[in-house]
């Protein structure tokens, strides 16, 4: 224990004499140590380092913002959007989503007028698809999820090209 103890101080001493970086930052250090699990540095061009290690936490417990940094304590916190969204698709568009939180069913109403087929999906929050459809387009869309557990999900709502994502509640 004491080993692990000092090994902890001596990555947080050099932790805190590397300068901070925000997330626009082409030298992000994403740092998370712990007292079990491995860490690993990897360096590109000798310009970025990734350094994680088990914490055993089950979720971030504290979150600290200030001068466009943002510090998480805890829990290694996946980017889950980076597989849900389509980079070469624009996030435009326009769609109101309701009721959220939900119990059975959700509501898709669209602000403009569609022609042609819209597809519907659903993540959990690991990026899973756990639900995928299609629909002739109208003005709004009603679905079914009563099947679902409760819990927090992804919803992504593609058509002509363009997209809207949002987190949706079941209760």
């Amino acid at each position: 224990m004491k080993k692990q103890l000092l090994s902890f101080l001596i990555v947080f001493t050099i932790i805190n004499q590397i300068p901070a970086q925000n997330s626009s930052s082409s030298q992000l250090v994403r740092s998370t140590t712990g007292v079990s699990g491995s860490s690993s540095t990897i360096s590109i061009n000798n310009k970025n380092y990734i350094i994680e290690q088990s914490i055993g936490q089950s979720s971030a417990i504290g979150t600290f913002k200030a001068n466009g940094y943002t510090f998480r304590q805890g829990f290694i916190q996946p980017n889950i959007l980076s597989k849900i969204i389509d980079k070469d698709i624009p996030m435009n568009l326009d769609v109101v989503v309701f009721p959220n939180p939900f119990s059975e069913n959700i509501s898709i109403s669209f602000k403009e007028e569609i022609e042609g087929e819209v597809k519907v999906y659903l993540f959990d929050m690991l990026g899973r698809q756990i639900y995928t459809n299609k629909y002739e387009s109208r003005k709004k869309i009603n679905i079914d999820l009563h099947d679902f557990a409760v819990a927090h999900y992804i919803l992504k709502v593609r058509f002509n090209n363009r997209q809207f994502i949002k987190k949706i509640i079941k209760k």
